[in-house]
């Protein structure tokens, strides 16, 4: 039985063939996906303690790297152990949470006190974006794991 998926993929092919997508409007549309986001404040880096002892990066025990963002009111505290990340929204409410890397995102829900916590993440940059009960989205800088 024919579901026409294989005619679908047929004239897919056809058509990248005959009419290809132009590489510039591929890039417009990638930076129009991204705007996608401009609606949440960026929450400003506070504190992170790479910064207070550059030099345990290099020596001693790993140590968790501890960051603090703050858009407003909303403060967003973030442990980086390992490829662990833990966190805490102040004030704190129960809010979706959005782990953003580059390709994929991993939503979790902060409890009612703010917390959050997600398994081992591969290495690379991310992002947090926080949408509380009350108020508009905010997003943390990129960092890297």
């Amino acid at each position: 039985m024919d579901d026409g998926f294989d005619l679908e993929d047929d004239l897919r092919n056809i058509a990248h063939l005959l009419d290809p997508v132009p590489p510039e409007l591929l890039d417009d549309a990638m930076q129009a996906f991204t705007l996608r986001t401009l609606d949440a404040e960026l929450a400003l880096l506070e504190f992170d303690s790479w910064d207070e002892e550059p030099a345990t990066r290099v020596r001693g025990p790993a140590s968790p790297r501890l960051l603090t963002f703050r858009a407003g009111e909303v403060k967003v505290e973030l442990e980086v152990s390992g490829a662990r990340l833990v966190g805490r929204i102040l004030p704190g409410e129960a809010a979706d949470i959005g782990v953003q890397r580059r390709d994929s995102e991993l939503r979790l829900r902060a409890d009612e006190l703010g917390r959050f916590t997600t398994a081992p993440l591969p290495p690379g940059p991310l992002r947090v974006r926080v949408t509380p009960g009350a108020g508009g989205p905010v997003v943390t800088s990129w960092i890297r794991l």
